[in-house]
């Protein structure tokens, strides 16, 4: 029997779903040569959440923290996780960006690409595959498991023999939820490894203790490899520990052939510096969950939904709730439950259960999502749930980046226009993925701190500063409902709850300067939401408004770029057109569903 074969996920995963992504490089050098030493196939490093928290939280340049590693590690290939067309962010990214942040990625030290799409929708692999076998990585090509009628074990063995056309040499099963269970992982895994003569992988998380009996099923199985994480950063919300895996397989027929006593020594150099980051941890991230079984959503998502409903004292609704999960979800057509596809279906169904009519309220993303600009679902979305978000106009049937422009020179010359001189193309992508941000690490001498003032030096005219929250906090709930004059709400990032108070004009004592949100409707001069009306997503400050009555747009064009808790979110149009009126002003205060445009 050939040796289990195990990705460590603590540098990149396991932080990420435990301390929000905040390791300091300063504490990942001094025990890198041993994570060198033990052995592993390979050390999942870079990519994912932990980019964003290198720019917003650590004020690190992510591509300088890559090559210390790969200077640091020697031996073991650097993986990194990248979300198919859209690499590390939230929206797709033009093919032209994929491509030079893959190159990129391994000029400096990347070896091994983990991929997949949220929505399966394996169009959005296409490039990133091309890329990552032209720049020389090796390609593990995901499939998300999140088991539905569409979904079954057939439909991803065909998806996984779609993949090894594509170009993939390893098929992984990325079980976000952690909710593989050990009979299916045996069933799955066997279809698998028999369909695609493909060594496979397995990515879960221990969100509900399935995870190392799972592992161990589809180890049994077939499956040539496993992540998990050393002890000190395991469990919970991050993947099954190191020690118990290789321990439990020790002289066995599986035996990994790892030195448990290296492994104990870098998990006792995380834990002696555990304390560093005891307030990057949430409890909920430690907890185990099997209701998640039943809908599929991580548990800190599902938490803050809860927070919801106890807010607006409607917490004898929440039977109610999980029921509008279950069937909002077979509405958009079965998506995986990943993000960012998890939360908008998360927050569609709280807005169904708050509101007397389903779909009474439908916020962007949500239009979004049905326009195709995520990707394919599974399977159609129903016909009312589309006329409801659409109207009259049509979804799209292509791949969502072939909308987009090519990005690097477009960049290049914004940044210019700011000062910017870019030295490679590492910090053009650095400024594409986050231009808030990018020039607080590119020109340091007239850096932004991202927390917890306000940027400074501005292009744009003096405003009222939002309500701040720690960096890398979300906008405030879109689903928002009117109330008092002081609102307070919950708002969730990757798992991470934050409070947030919003004080409105007339609150006694309010500070200066405190944000003017209204709570009521928009202003009755703008028209309501309906067909050609561009809405605002969630409550921000406008930072560019790039259109004007009378200019032509095409479906998926950028139209307005709003901010909200330092988090720049692009604004497309959902249709193509001509501009008739543009009611958004820059630095101005937007409220979630306000109209910023109409296109016709």
């Amino acid at each position: 029997m050939p040796r289990v074969l195990i990705t460590e996920t603590v540098l990149r995963d396991a932080q990420q779903s435990l301390v929000q992504g905040r390791l300091k490089l300063q504490h990942v050098l001094p025990i890198a040569k041993n994570l060198d030493d033990i052995g592993y196939h390979a050390l999942d490093a870079w990519g994912g959440w932990t980019f964003a928290a290198s720019v917003r939280a650590l004020q690190e340049d992510p591509w300088q923290r890559l090559r210390a590693l790969r200077g640091a590690i020697e031996k073991t290939p650097l993986q990194m996780l990248i979300r198919g067309q859209t690499l590390i962010s939230q929206s797709h990214q033009p093919d032209d960006v994929v491509r030079a942040f893959i190159e990129q990625a391994v000029e400096d030290g990347i070896r091994v690409i983990r991929m997949f799409d949220p929505l399966n929708d394996l169009r959005n692999l296409e490039v990133p595959i091309e890329a990552a076998h032209k720049a020389g990585a090796r390609v593990i090509g995901a499939l998300v498991y999140s088991p539905s009628p569409v979904e079954d074990e057939p439909w991803l063995v065909r998806s996984a023999n779609r993949l090894k056309a594509l170009g993939a040499d390893w098929i992984g099963i990325e079980d976000v939820a952690g909710i593989l269970a050990p009979v299916t992982a045996r069933t799955l895994v066997s279809a698998l490894v028999s369909g695609t003569r493909l060594p496979v992988s397995i990515h879960s998380h221990s969100t509900t203790a399935l995870a190392p009996i799972s592992y161990f099923a589809a180890i049994e199985a077939g499956a040539t490899g496993v992540d998990t994480a050393l002890s000190a950063l395991a469990w919970g919300a991050s993947q099954p520990a190191t020690e118990t895996m290789v321990a439990s397989l020790h002289d066995g027929p599986y035996d990994t052939g790892l030195d448990l006593t290296l492994i104990s020594q870098a998990s006792r150099y995380f834990d002696e510096i555990h304390d560093e980051y005891l307030e990057f941890q949430d409890p909920i991230a430690f907890r185990n969950d099997v209701y998640v079984l039943e809908h599929q959503l991580p548990a800190p998502v599902l938490a803050v939904l809860i927070r919801n409903l106890r807010e607006r004292k409607a917490i004898d609704r929440y039977d109610r709730l999980m029921h509008e999960l279950v069937q909002v979800r077979q509405e958009m057509g079965y998506p995986p439950m990943a993000a960012p596809i998890n939360r908008i279906a998360a927050n569609q169904a709280l807005a169904n259960t708050l509101s007397d009519k389903r779909y009474q309220h439908i916020d962007q993303p949500f239009r979004d999502y049905v326009k195709g600009l995520y990707g394919a679902p599974p399977a159609p979305i129903d016909a009312d749930v589309r006329k409801r978000a659409l109207g009259s106009s049509e979804a799209i049937t292509m791949r969502p980046a072939d909308l987009l422009q090519p990005g690097l020179e477009r960049a290049r010359r914004e940044m210019r226009k700011q000062g910017l001189t870019p030295s490679g193309v590492d910090q053009v992508l650095t400024y594409i993925l986050f231009p808030e941000e990018a020039p607080g690490i590119l020109r340091p001498s007239s850096a932004r701190r991202v927390e917890p003032a306000p940027a400074s030096g501005s292009s744009q005219p003096p405003e009222p500063a939002p309500a701040q929250a720690p960096a890398g906090a979300a906008a405030p709930d879109p689903l928002a409902l009117p109330g008092p004059a002081a609102r307070e709400f919950t708002v969730e990032v990757d798992g991470e709850p934050y409070r947030v108070r919003i004080l409105a004009d007339g609150v006694p004592g309010a500070p200066a300067g405190a944000p003017r949100v209204a709570a009521s409707a928009q202003p009755a001069a703008r028209p309501a939401g309906g067909n050609g009306a561009i809405q605002a997503p969630m409550q921000g400050m406008v930072v560019k408004v790039k259109v004007a009555p009378g200019d032509k747009v095409r479906l998926g064009d950028v139209v307005v770029v709003l901010e909200a808790m330092k988090m720049q979110n692009d604004i497309v149009a959902t249709l193509g057109g001509t501009v008739r009126e543009v009611y958004a002003k820059e630095g101005a205060i937007v409220a979630p569903n306000e109209v910023l445009m109409t296109i016709g």
